[in-house]
């Protein structure tokens, strides 16, 4: 089974990771791909795009031996919060300013992500913040499983040593140990999802795409909620509900309409 873990030349935080990866682990050169140079260490390929990472529609088609895609990247907030983060990519509203296209996700792998996270948890700096994230931006094509890896929020972040550290093991550890838990699909709460982190750190649930409040309260769209249980590997019959994170109208009618879907668990954290 072949891995790839991809980062873009663009990307401080991902060149960062990528130093680390080449130092703690025996990558070496392979046969460049066009303008992609690529390593490799057994069955895990490290590709260095010239593009940027939530644009890599076609990796998919340049490796078709990968078996899934784990990407190094940058974090951006407003807050400058130092982060260390994972998750899905996709698109939860009707335009796709950051990659990939309008109500489209990627396919989820919950068990690698929980292994990423465990690894971000022992190793993050002081002062880094260690979370899932909601889905959000592309690559939304690509027809493996996908997940993001990063380091927030700042340049003073994306260029620290420590920080790239932590997520370079963590995209090693993704790719190389053997997953477990229950795959689930979170529904709840902020941007950063603390009780699914927790979720997923300490039970035997785990978490892959997220909708926040934020992409709940105008409405459900159930053709989008139908493609996250879908998009996740190997199927998928659990919500994990972040209970006080939505509002009661919201929470009854999300219910109503997992039920009518046939989800067979419903988890409220």
């Amino acid at each position: 089974m072949v891995f790839l873990i991809a980062a873009s030349r663009k990307d401080p935080a991902a060149l960062n990771i990528v130093e680390n990866l080449l130092s703690l682990h025996p990558f070496k050169p392979g046969k460049a791909g066009g303008n992609i140079k690529i390593y490799e260490a057994g069955n895990v390929k490290l590709a260095i795009l010239e593009g940027e990472a939530i644009k890599a529609e076609n990796l998919d088609e340049v490796f078709p031996e990968a078996e899934a895609v784990a990407f190094a990247s940058r974090h951006e907030s407003e807050s400058l919060q130092a982060t260390l983060t994972v998750h899905v990519p996709g698109n939860l509203f009707q335009k796709a300013d950051h990659g990939g296209k309008p109500l489209q996700l990627a396919y989820a792998w919950p068990q690698r992500m929980k292994l990423a996270l465990e690894v971000l948890s022992r190793l993050a700096p002081e002062g880094f913040k260690v979370s899932l994230e909601a889905t959000h931006h592309g690559p939304t094509g690509l027809k493996k499983p996908v997940w993001f890896v990063e380091i927030g929020s700042s340049l003073e972040q994306w260029t620290d040593w420590e920080a790239g550290r932590a997520v370079a093991e963590a995209l090693w550890a993704s790719v190389t140990d053997s997953p477990k838990g229950k795959a689930a699909v979170g529904f709840g709460g902020g941007h950063y999802a603390p009780k699914h982190s927790k979720v997923t750190l300490e039970g035997g649930y785990v978490v892959g795409h997220i909708f926040p409040k934020y992409a709940l309260s105008s409405g459900l769209d159930r053709e989008l909620i139908v493609q996250a249980f879908h998009k996740t590997y190997r199927g998928c019959s659990v919500a994990v509900i972040d209970w006080k994170g939505l509002q009661g109208e919201v929470r009854r009618n999300l219910l109503s309409l997992l039920e009518g879907l046939g989800v067979e668990e419903v988890v409220r954290v």
